[in-house]
């Protein structure tokens, strides 16, 4: 049922009542009775009253479906304010979830940017332990290199005394040759037989070698082994010239191990070989040299 029925209901019956009225005055009028209004006026009077109260009850009603029509207006008014609010949370609520994402892949980046971060702290921290652990072998073994340095320089004080003395009474035999020459004709006779040179010191002025001991074992009862080293010593001369001085530790050798004595003159001869043999490579080297000149060149 629609607010306007009421009204409607009301009307008819008003309207139905005002056509009533003039027929019952007809019919009274026809019957030649006296009229008696009385009970008609009433009516009429009670009628009008009706019909004032029935159109204060409609314009009540109306006045009422009048707010009823702003309360829904209004409502509705609302629900499309709240329906804009909502899309708007909406939005913002996709804005914000698109946020999160960024946010979650970004964590996520810098996650991984931490452990990559750690990573390389802790490849550092195992490289800076490596390096200490490094640092302190070079350290020991840096005092080991300075430990061997001041005894290779004892042992070389040591060794130039002994050879001070050992070379006191070697006569020095006078080769024209220049010091380095000599002393590439020496490594090169002492490597012909079979000598190692075990230390040697070299300087502008001076040279020494010192040969390992070269041993050959007694074959024969009638015949002795032997073992000798070397001891030279080159200095250089003026006008280009070298003196070399050589010592022989010579000794002879039966079979057992059993040590011979040895005269000086046989010392000598093995000190008299090696002096020859670097003459022999000073002469080759002369030769070749020589040669190498008096080649015409194309």
């Amino acid at each position: 049922m629609t607010t306007d029925q009421p009204f409607q209901n009301v009307r008819r019956l008003a309207g139905s009542l005002a056509q009533g009225i003039p027929l019952i005055l007809a019919f009274i009028a026809s019957t030649g009775c006296p009229p008696d209004n009385t009970p008609l006026i009433e009516e009429k009077e009670q009628l009008k009253k009706q019909i004032v109260k029935q159109e204060t009850m409609m314009t009540t009603l109306q006045e009422g479906n009048r707010v009823l029509q702003e309360q829904v207006d209004r409502l509705n008014q609302e629900l499309r304010n709240q329906e804009l609010h909502n899309q708007e949370l909406r939005d913002k609520q996709k804005g914000l979830a698109r946020q999160l994402k960024r946010a979650q892949q970004t964590g996520k980046a810098l996650a991984a940017e931490k452990r990559h971060l750690l990573q390389q702290v802790s490849t550092l921290n195992e490289d800076n332990q490596k390096f200490q652990k490094d640092n302190q072998k070079l350290q020991r073994e840096n005092q080991k290199l300075k430990d061997g340095a001041q005894w290779l320089r004892r042992q070389r004080e040591i060794f130039r005394k002994s050879l001070q003395t050992n070379m006191q009474t070697v006569k020095a035999t006078p080769l024209t040759h220049a010091l380095p020459d000599v002393v590439n004709a020496t490594r090169r006779a002492l490597a012909q037989h079979g000598y190692a040179v075990m230390a040697t010191m070299e300087t502008d002025q001076k040279a020494v070698f010192v040969t390992e001991r070269k041993t050959s074992a007694s074959l024969l009862i009638e015949v002795a082994g032997f073992r000798n080293q070397y001891l030279v010593k080159l200095e250089s001369q003026a006008n280009n010239q070298t003196a070399l001085k050589i010592k022989a530790q010579y000794e002879k050798v039966a079979q057992g191990g059993k040590v011979l004595d040895v005269g000086d003159n046989e010392i000598a001869e093995i000190e008299n070989r090696l002096i020859q043999a670097i003459q022999q490579a000073l002469k080759k080297s002369t030769r070749s040299q020589s040669n190498k000149k008096s080649v015409p060149s194309r």
